[in-house]
């Protein structure tokens, strides 16, 4: 099959130089036009407009010009702006893609959409997101024990639900080193599943025991985070949560403010994985700082995704009535959360570290118990009622 042509509409973002180059270089695709001008993309011939949502002549009525000359339009939005996605969906894009998504990823757009070469009238918005199942986000400042109520609250919606436990922490994974399983096949392998069809996704999950959990490890070296983007990894999610009785949990949302240096930002996974969640897990410690470091997490958090319910784990947390209820009385007056659970510090956290198995049932495990029945209380949010409270 011969290359898709493609206009380019020229904006000042780093995609449009980076896929330009890309395309110059090892083709995929044939740049026929650099676009500035409305009136150039409809004048010129080619397959496909790709275009980004801030385009100022990017409008519902262009959009119906260019499907009415048989062309397509390969929309790009921002994974940091989701109202951006929602007015590609509203302009009736045939396509969308993130501004971050590699080469490759644009390359199979265009072609999908070089075929599509027949005049195409009253198309509707785009569809949303494939993910029916709940997602919960478990996040929190570093250091607080994130990764073990990630696990055991895994286990203990799998007690009721088909449940994939995600390891998205790209700066120090350990939810397959916590459990002693292997370290491949992890995160990558399923990116490259779904995104590359290299291999079934099904075979990038590890399982314990017998139970409806299922493992995706995480990357193998956080040296290589930026090879893993944010909207390879949301895709995947939105795989694993393909069934509404489908729960997908995902630990990595540690720190969420940048630091500047990247481009892309190097807390853009954690970001994005905050920006879509149907619930916030914020874990902390049980001390006058633990709580500081969460008060700032949830500012981070709230600026990110301001009306997504979030639960409060206290770990390691005191038996002293009078000190947890000077925590919950702190947490709750400063925070807008759902709730407060107390998890406390118990000698099988530690002893079921060093064996490299689930910790066993006491204290701790029922203070978890009760997160997840705080969380399943939760109603869900669906896409389009995020995307409506982003525009």
């Amino acid at each position: 099959m011969t290359e898709p042509e493609v206009a380019l509409v020229f904006t000042a973002e780093p995609w449009v130089e980076e896929l330009h180059r890309h395309l110059s270089d090892h083709g995929g695709a044939r740049i026929r036009s650099l676009v500035v001008e409305q009136s150039v993309a409809l004048e010129e011939s080619y397959d496909v407009l790709v275009v980004s949502h801030r385009w100022p002549a990017l409008t519902l009525a262009f959009v119906a010009d260019v499907h009415a000359r048989g062309r397509r339009v390969l929309g790009v939005h921002d994974l940091a702006e989701p109202a951006s996605r929602a007015h590609l969906a509203a302009l009736e894009v045939d396509a969308a893609i993130e501004a971050d998504a590699g080469p490759d990823a644009f390359v199979r757009a265009l072609i999908a959409l070089g075929a599509q070469r027949a005049p195409r009238v009253g198309t509707g918005p785009l569809p949303p997101a494939a993910r029916a199942g709940r997602l919960v986000a478990v996040g929190g400042p570093p250091g607080v024990g994130r990764t073990e109520i990630a696990i055991e609250l895994a286990i203990a919606a799998a007690r009721t639900s088909p449940v994939a436990l995600v390891d998205c922490d790209d700066v120090a994974p350990a939810i397959a080193q916590r459990l002693a399983l292997a370290v491949e096949p992890n995160l990558r392998t399923a990116v490259d599943a779904v995104e590359h069809g290299q291999g079934d996704l099904g075979s990038a999950l590890l399982a314990i025991g017998g139970s409806r959990l299922r493992i995706v490890g995480g990357i193998p070296n956080p040296a290589a985070w930026a090879q893993v983007r944010p909207g390879e990894v949301l895709r995947v999610v939105d795989r694993l949560g393909d069934r509404a009785d489908n729960v997908v949990v995902v630990d990595g949302l540690g720190s969420l403010r940048e630091v500047g240096g990247s481009t892309r930002g190097r807390f853009a996974t954690a970001q994005a994985l905050a920006r879509e969640a149907d619930v916030l897990v914020a874990v902390c410690d049980a001390s006058p700082v633990g709580i500081a470091r969460l008060l700032t997490w949830v500012v981070e958090a709230r600026s990110l995704a301001s009306s997504t319910p979030m639960v409060v784990a206290v770990n390691r947390a005191p038996a002293a009535t009078f000190r947890r209820g000077e925590l919950y009385e702190e947490i709750t007056s400063s925070a807008g959360v759902v709730d407060v659970v107390f998890c406390a510090l118990d000698a099988r956290v530690g002893d079921a570290a060093w064996a490299g198995r689930p910790v066993s049932r006491g204290r701790f495990t029922r203070a978890v118990g009760r997160v997840c029945e705080v969380v399943q209380s939760l109603p869900r949010r669906r896409l389009d009622t995020r995307l409506e409270a982003a525009s």
